[in-house]
């Protein structure tokens, strides 16, 4: 029998950045994921903490014939992560293998999946340049049947599948506050660009009148695959909490310039494999790729991540997209002009 014990991991109650929910997911892990294994009837040899995400503990259940990674969602109710995975599964796209879920929180405090364990390495680690466009191509294909998948509606489903009643332009901004929480923001940019982004979110071009599967969370990392004299795609992973809305906000968050320049061409050739885009999604795209470098930029910078490209690209699409747009803005009534005058970003 394998020690489900080594998994309990006791965090401090004083521990800073951390929930309760967290705290408690990780303080007994072990047993929460030997009541699971032993209500699912699995027989493992061993189990280990594969993974931590930002969302979710990945314990990896190893049997005699295969292995399998056991999901802990100490504050996500996964109803948006397995309905992602479940319409790529039905489309015979490659994803995650679900084998069984419980979003009651009926037998542990916390939902979970019990999933096939996707073989391979994310796409963000290769680093020969012929593996990483053909894992880029072959995404991009994967991608564009992902968003041909219609859904009820925008931004993200209910345990008991229900879609709320929002329209894009409102999920794209709770998406912003997520990723770019004040006051972030206003370490990395100026007041007339913070402005101008508020301004882009009333375009009625970013309108979005027949919603998409979307990843919500796409990048290189998003992306496993096995590799050798060729890469081979074994599934599109992990995604983000919205997963209804306009498909080409996936693409503009591939094609961020803080991704290699080899794969975001090879991400584009392989999403117009199918037909290139129409002029109104051409019009559109760097609307969306302003959207995902300036909140790409706030959330590398909160991270201590290398932000600059992010914001080099944020600031030149608006200058592109809209000359003298951001000295039009007009700053809020609350801010001062003096502290606003943050032209260049705090390494």
């Amino acid at each position: 029998m394998p020690d489900y014990t080594q998994l309990n991991h006791y965090v401090p109650p004083v521990a800073e950045g951390i929930s309760d929910a967290w705290k408690r997911a990780m303080a007994r892990l072990g047993d929460y994921t030997a009541i699971v294994v032993r209500a699912l009837n699995v027989r493992p040899t061993t189990v280990v903490l594969a993974a931590q995400t930002e969302a979710h503990l990945l314990v990896r259940i190893t049997t005699q014939h295969e292995h399998l990674i056991l999901r802990f969602a100490p504050e996500d109710d996964l109803a948006a992560y397995t309905y992602f995975c479940r319409a790529l599964s039905g489309q015979a796209i490659p994803c995650t293998q679900i084998i069984q879920r419980d979003l009651t929180k009926a037998l542990v405090p916390f939902a979970y999946t019990l999933e096939r364990h996707v073989p391979g390495v994310a796409v963000s680690t290769l680093t020969a340049d012929h593996l990483l466009r053909g894992a880029a191509r072959q995404a991009g294909r994967a991608l564009r049947r992902a968003h041909r998948i219609t859904v009820p509606g925008v931004g993200r489903p209910t345990p008991g599948g229900r879609w709320p009643s929002v329209h894009w332009p409102t999920a794209l901004r709770q998406l912003g506050r997520q990723l770019a929480p004040p006051p972030t923001d206003s370490l990395v940019f100026s007041v007339e660009a913070r402005a101008a982004v508020a301004r882009l979110l009333n375009d009625p071009r970013l309108a979005c009148p027949r919603p998409g599967l979307i990843h919500g969370a796409f990048g290189p990392q998003a992306v496993r695959c096995t590799a050798a004299d060729h890469v081979h795609l074994e599934a599109i992973v992990e995604p983000g909490m919205t997963v209804g809305g306009d498909g080409l906000y996936d693409l503009a968050c591939g094609l961020r310039s803080a991704f290699p320049l080899v794969w975001r061409e090879g991400l584009l050739e392989g999403y117009c494999t199918a037909g290139p885009l129409s002029a109104e999604e051409t019009e559109r795209l760097p609307l969306l790729r302003l959207l995902a470098a300036y909140w790409g930029a706030c959330r590398a910078y909160m991270r201590a991540e290398p932000h600059a490209a992010d914001h080099e690209e944020a600031l030149r699409l608006l200058d592109e997209l809209a000359p003298g747009y951001a000295l039009q803005a007009v700053e809020p009534a609350d801010t001062k002009p003096e502290s606003a005058e943050v032209q260049t970003p705090v390494s």
